[in-house]
């Protein structure tokens, strides 16, 4: 029955992402996406990242959903940057660049986050909110899909965090495994993988010798009721 429910509340989810896509297109409305990105430049926050992160979750609270991390899941995503204090960090999936304010506001000067968003139009309002939050100097982000951008990646990674196309999540970590993108203990923060049941990607992560993973229950960004979680994976190399 559980299941049944998150199905039907995810199900909610996607056809309004459907229906606001569909009258954004005909311009019956606005595209919540732009709508949220002109709050954020017009609030006064510039340079002010916190000021920015909160304009986007009064809006995901109040006025519509929008499928970053959240506040509550972003605290755990910031307290993972934090402990693991990465130099290279690698994120999968940028939607507004909320997520990426979050870690970009935690990374030492030296360090430097690549961001890979596959949507054009994702891709250009991230730039914008996260060049408008004055943390860009240490951003590298990316157009395209992770699949085919992850191959031309330069770097070894010490922190991923993953929350694009959920049906990606495991390719794409067994592709950055298999190119050996990954440093020894690198962390992997996966994003919704309750609310999307993602159990071929928890699987695996759980029962590889590769990896060491813990499971964190949380709700669902801008829920109270509706249960998602996050899955933190330690690679190890050598093993």
């Amino acid at each position: 029955m559980k299941n049944l429910y998150r199905l039907l509340d995810l199900t909610k989810i996607l056809i309004n992402e459907v229906i606001d896509y569909i009258a954004s297109y005909f311009g019956v409305k606005k595209f919540k996406v732009d709508t949220v990105k002109d709050l954020v430049l017009k609030s006064g926050n510039k340079n002010n990242p916190q000021g920015i992160l909160d304009t986007i979750d009064f809006f995901g609270w109040n006025k519509a959903f929008l499928m970053n991390i959240g506040d509550e899941k972003g605290l755990l995503l910031e307290k993972a940057i934090i402990e693991k204090n990465p130099k290279h960090c690698l994120e999968l999936g940028v939607y507004l660049g909320y997520s990426s304010i979050r870690i970009l506001r935690n990374l030492q000067e030296d360090s430097i986050l690549t961001s890979i968003e596959a949507s054009n139009k994702y891709y250009e309002i991230s730039k914008e909110i996260v060049s408008h939050s004055g943390l860009n100097n240490q951003w590298n982000p990316l157009r395209g899909k992770a699949k085919n951008v992850i191959p031309s990646l330069g770097e070894k990674y010490d922190f991923v965090f993953l929350d694009h196309w959920k049906d990606e999540y495991l390719s794409d970590l067994k592709t950055m495994k298999s190119l050996e993108l990954l440093n020894d203990k690198a962390v992997i923060f996966a994003d919704n993988v309750v609310l999307f049941n993602m159990e071929d990607y928890l699987s695996y992560v759980r029962n590889s010798s590769f990896f060491e993973s813990k499971f964190i229950s949380t709700k669902r960004e801008y829920s109270k009721t509706q249960p998602d979680g996050i899955e933190i994976s330690t690679f190890n190399k050598d093993d």
